[in-house]
């Protein structure tokens, strides 16, 4: 009996130890998947893009990759949590949201900026009754504005404060005829009075070295359906394109909605940011920066079969920037690789990603060579 017990007590303890030995090894596994999934989501696998060779404030612009270029075209959402995705893929921008304070907005541009060599766009949707700041700042909103003086120190204002914070382009100002469904973020007035209050935010914004946006060309984008969820279409006139016509020798930058335009700008059945034509006719006589409106709004992705699809419609089409706010960072690197593959195949020419680079690094403040 003592010797079956002996045995026995062997056969259990050796059992112990290969059962902590099967737990140790599976715990082991599960903590290296799980940091493993913790740098794929941050990004932290994706590979770094050389630093840029700059000289005396000049790009030769044969010296960036075309991944590079790429990425300079696009605007993503700011999070701390995949910022050194963005900073690795030297994307061209960040959007940033409502914060708790100004020290939360300072620090994390701050932590974006640092060892950029080529820095990021930072913009923000300021317009009033849009407010990131509004719990800790509030902006007269544009439909309280109505006289050029106000327009100008709205512009003063908020220029001076964006820049102090070391934001760079403001969203703003809307310039939209309308606006029944927010009823806040336009001017008032007919489209004269509407260009000539912009024109003066616009003077105010941009004195403080803050890029000014006039949105949503072609007009129309606030008073049918939220592009944000539906599918839109609108018939724009003369009157909605004179904003645009106004400020197209002032204004840095213009974002062009989605829209499917018909009547004094026909988009050709398809969204303005996705229609070749809408910003062919958008370019002519406007040297700044076209910018497409977010491009998961559904607006957007509904006309689309596939995410490829309308990514390469948004690029080919014309548009300096793209903003993209799906924060997966993977999601973005495939979005320059189909790009990438557009313009080695020749459906996208080189030539046409250069002009629109040319276009923001000269924004940024660089020579291009």
């Amino acid at each position: 009996m003592k010797k079956n017990r002996t045995w026995r007590n062997v056969f259990q303890g050796g059992n112990r130890q290969f059962h902590q030995r099967i737990f140790w090894i599976l715990l082991a596994v599960v903590l290296i998947l799980a940091v493993f999934s913790l740098l794929k989501a941050m990004g932290l696998l994706i590979s770094a893009q050389p630093t840029p060779l700059i000289v005396e404030n000049t790009i030769d612009l044969a010296s960036l990759s075309l991944e590079q270029k790429i990425a300079q075209m696009i605007i993503v959402a700011g999070q701390k949590w995949n910022m050194q995705a963005w900073k690795r893929l030297q994307l061209g921008g960040i959007h940033l949201y409502a914060k708790a304070n100004e020290s939360i907005f300072q620090e994390t541009i701050g932590q974006f900026q640092k060892g950029m060599a080529i820095p990021f766009f930072v913009t923000i949707d300021l317009e009033g009754c849009q407010n990131p700041f509004a719990v800790f700042k509030n902006f007269t909103a544009a439909s309280e504005i109505t006289t050029l003086d106000a327009a100008l120190k709205k512009g003063e204002e908020e220029g001076a404060y964006l820049s102090a914070l070391g934001v760079t382009v403001n969203f703003a100002p809307v310039v939209d005829l309308e606006d029944t469904i927010w009823k806040c973020r336009s001017f008032l007035g007919d489209a004269e009075m509407i260009a000539v209050l912009a024109e003066a935010y616009v003077s105010g914004l941009q004195e403080e070295n803050i890029l000014a946006t006039a949105k949503h060309f072609p007009g129309k984008t606030l008073v049918v359906q939220d592009p944000h969820k539906y599918l839109v279409a609108a018939s724009i006139s003369a009157a909605d394109l004179l904003p645009y016509q106004r400020l197209s020798s002032l204004v840095k930058a213009i974002m062009i909605s989605h829209v499917i335009s018909s009547g004094s700008l026909d988009s050709q059945g398809i969204p303005a940011a996705a229609s070749p034509e809408a910003v062919r006719i958008l370019r002519e006589g406007f040297a700044g920066l076209i910018v497409t409106d977010e491009v998961n709004m559904l607006g957007l992705t509904k006309f689309y079969p596939t995410l490829d699809k309308m990514y390469l419609a948004v690029f080919k089409a014309g548009n300096d920037l793209v903003l993209n706010f799906n924060e997966d960072p993977y999601e973005i690197q495939r979005m320059i690789a189909v790009i990438k593959e557009a313009v080695e195949r020749g459906e996208i020419p080189e030539e046409r990603i250069n002009a629109s680079v040319r276009r923001i690094l000269q924004a940024k403040g660089f020579n291009v060579s």
